[in-house]
């Protein structure tokens, strides 16, 4: 989640604490803005939220794609008819996509992505993409599948996808080719220049760093080659 936003992705805020020798994970509320009026003291005001299996009429038992959940081909579909900004959105969708896709987040399914919905009214109302709230090294362990969520073009694979299975993506979510295919490596090389940015003390977080740079190596060197 660090390095997410240390990428340049909107990503909820979390810090790394401890009792009594447990460590927890602890997360700021994003759904949760402060509004004034003249004089009057700031009051907190909850968002409404929507994940996209909500949104898009499907049970949260049915959130991973294999099983009848959502493909990033509707993620897109939904974002550019709901979003009050789509272009913006669209290309901050397109980073998480990617972004999971180098830090093998085999678990991006349909209920890690979420809308939030702010103002009053239907005339008012603002519709966005909700930050990252769930990114995992997934592929860490290995007892946990090796198949994402949802597949890039026709790879569920992450080890088996390949700059033509992004192509087709964008042929899916309805964005350029070249925008896509360069987008890839880009976004690989600022990871790599952001592991350097954030503190990594723990020896699990070292290994996943590692792992992640290695990825985004290989992933550079395929795109570019």
């Amino acid at each position: 989640m660090k390095l997410a936003a240390a990428s340049g992705l909107p990503a909820a805020k979390v810090e790394l604490r401890s009792v009594d020798d447990t460590d927890y994970l602890l997360v700021e509320r994003y759904d949760r803005i402060r509004r004034s009026t003249t004089g009057e003291p700031t009051v907190p005001e909850r968002l409404h939220q929507e994940d996209f299996c909500q949104a898009l009429g499907i049970t949260s038992e049915m959130k991973y794609q294999r099983e009848g959940g959502p493909s990033l081909k509707q993620c897109f579909s939904l974002l550019r008819n709901v979003s009050r900004t789509p272009v913006l959105d669209l290309a901050r969708l397109l980073d998480a996509v990617i972004f999971n896709y180098l830090v093998a987040n085999h678990d991006a399914h349909g209920k890690n992505f979420s809308l939030l919905y702010a103002g009053l009214g239907t005339e008012n109302l603002e519709i966005s993409l909700a930050p990252l709230y769930d990114v995992v090294s997934t592929i860490y362990y290995p007892e946990l599948s090796q198949n994402m969520a949802m597949k890039i073009g026709g790879e569920y694979s992450s080890a088996r996808v390949l700059p033509r299975d992004f192509e087709s993506l964008a042929d899916e979510a309805g964005l350029g080719k070249p925008l896509v295919r360069r987008r890839v490596p880009e976004l690989a090389d600022t990871v790599i220049a952001s592991l350097k940015k954030i503190d990594i003390a723990n020896p699990v977080a070292e290994a996943v760093a590692a792992l992640i740079r290695t990825r985004c190596e290989n992933t550079r060197t395929t795109f570019r080659s």
